[in-house]
């Protein structure tokens, strides 16, 4: 092995790194070892520099082609189930029962309860077809229940007129603040006035669409006039405004061209009376193509009624047929068709009901008949009676009701409508209502003069609420009782476009004030809204309930007192009324 320099090793490397890889098969010098070492000795003066020699391999080039391959034993291993899974249940073991007896000792303290008579209303349907087999009367009692406790229907009409006479009484009005009671066997759902009254159901006529009513009136009673302000009353609620009711007794040409302009229900409620058309203007006019024309344009309204009357049979009849069965599938609109068929009522439950309705007034007492002879040439007649539903209820009843509210323009009640403000865009109803709660107020306190009466009771004024910076306005503002009183007639218009429900509730939340100063509200409606919607209104009163803060109550008027009933008891007389004996025996039918 030779031994090179520096300066050789240099060349060859250069920068330390050989510039390639090669193969030296030179073949050694010869001589000794000895000889390389003295030289190198003498060169640097005695300093010995050891050479190392590093052999190069030069590599084939086929080498660098096929990179190092790694393989991997991915075998996976069957794994054989040697033996079944067993699963282990552990078992328990119940110790025997033990029962601990426990002994209440009740002492004298506890309040006895005296028996009364209950009675319990078995409601009878009128069937309408006979039956075939003939049940006797039974009654079966529970366990230690007496057997007088029950009394079924037949027992009922066995009974004697004292029971009539007893309904017969004034009912006494209570004050707002005062609980309401109930009455033994009285069934709590609120009673449906216009199905009780007009065998139609009130939600039938409150859907948004004009209706076509084929009224069937009683051969022996007139009741069409107080179905059409029931109609309107309604229209008012649905709609607002003020429609005119355009009765049509006779067809001439005059008629029949301003009967096209008044088919718009959404502006007259038209009544058509069958029984004073001659039978030559009914053919003239009642044919399939003008009747089809004249439902055409009153489809147009978006709420309303057109009433065709008539309690000749054979006359219904046919317009039925023509309306309901022909018209209506030829006409490509939906058409809310309803047949009305009043319901046939003692005197005394229409006197009862019609008290109820409007404001609980004194109910009127019988007065002489009254014929009557509609212009057609004086060969008929009609026979209005005091027995008569329009008599009691539209004109008596209805007359001393609205009587009481037009007071407050004349006479001492004017002072009333000097303390009563009066807001933009009120409707005369509301404002006049308003003048009627702060009568009330006035009376309840024994204010006389206008100074007295503006301290203790403000109208429309704003109250300050401790729990919200905004300032919240009600109707009246009860300062000496601490009570605020909102006034509802539930029109379209004073609800502001609002459903009922919302409108009601808005209005009564808006008193959550300060939780440790309770709000006592009383919302005030209208007779004839209440009891329409009676139904809801318990409803939310019920709801109500669970406010904090605020304490809430349903109010209608009661004018024979002067003062204001809660709407529990206006329940409780209507469903009184229904469960007579008398008022079974009318509506449904002897049995």
């Amino acid at each position: 092995m030779s031994m090179r320099t520096n300066k050789e090793i240099s060349g060859r490397m250069p920068g330390g790194y050989p510039p390639g890889i090669h193969a030296d098969t030179r073949p050694e010098p010869e001589g000794d070892m000895n000889d390389g070492l003295e030289l190198e000795e003498s060169l640097f003066e005695g300093e010995l520099i050891p050479v190392v020699s590093v052999p190069i391999v030069k590599l084939p080039e086929q080498a660098k082609e096929y990179p190092p391959k790694i393989e991997l034993d991915c075998t996976v291993p069957e794994i054989h189930r040697q033996s079944t899974l067993d699963l282990s249940v552990p078992i328990l073991r119940l110790r025997p029962g033990s029962i601990t007896m426990s002994k209440v000792v009740l002492d004298d303290h506890i309040h006895s309860i005296s028996k009364e008579d209950v009675h319990f209303y078995v409601p009878v349907v009128s069937l309408q077809q006979s039956a075939p087999v003939l049940h006797n009367t039974w009654t079966e009692c529970a366990s230690n229940v007496q057997e007088h406790w029950v009394t079924t229907y037949a027992t009922l009409r066995e009974q004697t007129s004292a029971d009539s006479e007893d309904t017969e009484e004034t009912p006494e009005t209570t004050s707002p603040d005062s609980p309401s009671g109930g009455g033994a066997g009285i069934p709590e759902e609120p009673p449906d006035v216009m199905q009780y009254l007009f065998g139609i159901k009130n939600d039938d006529l409150s859907t948004r669409r004009p209706k076509i009513i084929l009224y069937k009136e009683r051969p022996e009673d007139n009741t069409l006039a107080s179905f059409e302000t029931c109609c309107l009353r309604i229209y008012r609620e649905q709609v607002g405004g003020d429609p005119r009711l355009q009765p049509v007794s006779r067809l001439d040409e005059t008629i029949v061209t301003y009967l096209d302009k008044w088919a718009d229900p959404g502006r007259h409620l038209i009544t058509l009376d069958l029984d004073y058309f001659s039978q030559e203007e009914a053919k003239k006019w009642f044919g399939p193509k003008n009747l089809r024309d004249f439902l055409r344009r009153a489809i147009a309204a978006d709420y309303g009624f057109i009433i065709f009357k008539s309690r000749r049979e054979d006359l219904f009849e046919n317009c039925r047929l023509l309306v309901q069965e022909r018209l209506a599938s030829e006409i490509g609109h939906l058409l809310d068709i309803h047949v009305v068929k009043p319901n046939s009522l003692s005197i005394d439950k229409k006197r009862w009901l019609s008290s109820i309705f409007w404001g609980n007034c004194a109910r009127v007492k019988e007065e002489p008949p009254v014929i009557a002879h509609y212009r057609d040439g004086g060969s008929r007649g009609t026979h209005i009676s005091s027995y008569d539903l329009d008599v009691v209820f539209n004109k008596k009843c209805r007359a001393e009701y609205e009587k009481v509210f037009t007071s407050f323009t004349r006479g001492e009640n004017r002072l009333y409508q000097i303390v009563t403000k009066k807001r933009s865009r009120e409707s005369d109803e509301h404002y006049l209502m308003k003048c009627y709660v702060v009568r009330y107020l006035s009376e309840k306190y024994q204010l006389k003069t206008i100074t007295e009466i503006r301290k203790a009771i403000h109208t429309e004024k704003p109250q300050e609420s401790s729990s919200s910076p905004e300032l919240f306005i009600p109707d009246v503002f009860d300062k000496k009782g601490n009570g605020y009183y909102e006034i509802e007639t539930l029109f379209a218009g004073d609800r502001n476009g609002k459903e009922l429900i919302n409108h009601l509730s808005e209005t009564v939340l808006k008193y959550e004030l300060d939780r440790n100063k309770p709000a006592r509200v009383y919302v005030v409606i209208d007779n004839t809204a209440a009891i329409r919607h009676m139904s809801d209104l318990l409803w939310l009163e019920e709801m109500f309930c669970d406010l904090e803060g605020v304490q809430v109550k349903f109010l209608t008027f009661d004018i024979a007192s002067k003062g204001l009933i809660p709407i529990q008891e206006v329940n409780q007389k209507m469903q009184k009324v229904m469960c007579d004996k008398a008022l079974r025996s009318s509506i449904f039918g002897k049995v």
